[in-house]
């Protein structure tokens, strides 16, 4: 009896024993108590050229925090393709891996080149390519895939694109656009025009127009009764536009009337003279707008068309310029020319405050696509005037009427 009981004795323990190492190999000892976890992202995207700093991952068992992480990884940054980042931890007889995907990717579009930005050709002439190149930050020279498709009639008048594209082996797509303008063969190609540029209008001294931009407005009404008594056409901007760019041909006598800022005397509630002659007389004329300063409403006449002269950026600033066109940030200019753009309603001309311009704010007026730009000059018009850069003769206080018939004749 004695024996059986200790050979029952026996067997318990070793089945307790048994037992004890079944929990410790499966759930002590269980693999899935050894954490590896990823920090941040599972899959990353880096840009062709830049590198990923690795966040890591953290490892515990249990309790116990583990520091033992071995990482590897064969990752190319200048190079695209899909890489992995591999984190691998020991711990007694148990090993853990885990994978983080990193993608080098290409998110730059090409760049075309075009070699003119602009063609223009006569009715009739033959549109002969002018050039291209195309490159890719990755791929290199993409010239031979650049794909080109055109609208061009060159049997009619009219202003035509010829579109390029190119695609990248990210599939990353650039277009650009060159505009080829068809006109009609001018006849006159050495014809003037006088472009006048007027500012201030006054009645009597009374009314405080004391600077030497200033018009009296009886030299005014003698100088418009001289265009309509001698046959003058006194032009809408659209046709001086046109006429530049040699759509059409305009009479010898013509004329363009041009009046900056708004000021003095050419409003409704500012002296209210300009309006009232330009109708009385049945002329033409433009009116370069401060929109910033002045409320358009108070310029409407069929007699007078109004364009941009900034929004806010008619100011002195003294930066190595006297305008503030060309002392503000490049970004600054272009969001101040569209504020004026959607105020008056068009892009078609400009005027540079102060008769001055930089490169910079050239290329900001040509970016927002006014078509034509004024400066002074005092000469006459012609199209081989720089479209940006077309002089004006500026009406001053003592202008008389031998200065202004030698001006328009």
């Amino acid at each position: 009896m004695k024996k059986s009981i200790i050979k029952i004795g026996v067997i318990c323990l070793v089945l307790v024993l048994s037992f004890s190492v079944f929990i410790y190999k499966f759930v002590i000892d269980n693999s899935s108590n050894l954490e590896l976890k990823l920090n941040g992202k599972e899959k990353i995207d880096v840009e062709l050229g830049n590198t990923y700093e690795d966040e890591g991952a953290t490892s515990k068992y249990l309790n116990k925090v583990l520091t033992n992480i071995k990482v590897t990884n064969n990752i190319n940054y200048e190079k695209l393709g899909t890489y992995y980042i591999k984190y691998t931890v020991k711990y007694n007889d148990l090993t853990k891996s885990i994978k983080r995907q990193v993608n080098v990717v290409d998110k730059e579009e090409p760049t075309i080149k075009l070699v003119d930005d602009e063609v223009n050709l006569n009715i009739g002439d033959e549109y002969i390519e002018p050039g291209y190149s195309a490159s890719d930050n990755y791929d290199g020279d993409l010239t031979n895939k650049v794909e080109t498709t055109n609208n061009i009639d060159t049997s009619k008048v009219g202003e035509y694109y010829v579109e390029y594209s190119a695609v990248d082996s990210s599939n990353n797509k650039t277009t650009v656009k060159r505009q080829v303008n068809v006109a009609i063969k001018p006849t006159i190609n050495n014809q003037g025009i006088a472009v006048l540029n007027y500012h201030f209008f006054y009645e009597d001294e009374s009314e405080g127009c004391n600077q030497i931009i200033c018009t009296h407005m009886d030299d005014f009404r003698e100088q418009l009764q001289y265009l309509n008594d001698n046959g003058y056409k006194t032009l809408k901007m659209q046709e001086f536009i046109d006429w530049m760019y040699g759509k059409i041909d305009l009479p010898e006598k013509s004329v363009l009337i041009t009046i900056d800022d708004g000021w003095l005397g050419t409003s409704k509630i500012n002296g209210n003279h300009l309006i009232p002659a330009l109708e009385e007389y049945n002329v033409n004329a433009t009116l370069f707008l401060i929109t910033g300063d002045w409320d358009i409403n108070n310029y409407k006449s069929d007699n007078l068309e109004i364009y941009s002269h900034t929004h806010n950026l008619h100011r002195e600033a003294w930066c190595g310029n006297r305008s503030k066109v060309n002392c503000v940030s490049y970004d600054e200019l272009v969001s101040d020319l569209k504020t004026s753009i959607e105020i008056v309603g068009n892009n078609k001309a400009f005027c540079f405050p102060y008769y001055e311009f930089t490169q910079t704010s050239m290329k900001a007026v040509k970016e927002v696509g006014f078509k034509v730009a004024f400066l002074g000059g005092d000469k006459k018009a012609t199209r081989y005037n720089d479209k940006w850069m077309i002089p004006r003769y500026v009406m001053l206080i003592d202008t008389n009427m031998d200065d202004f018939k030698n001006m328009i004749g």
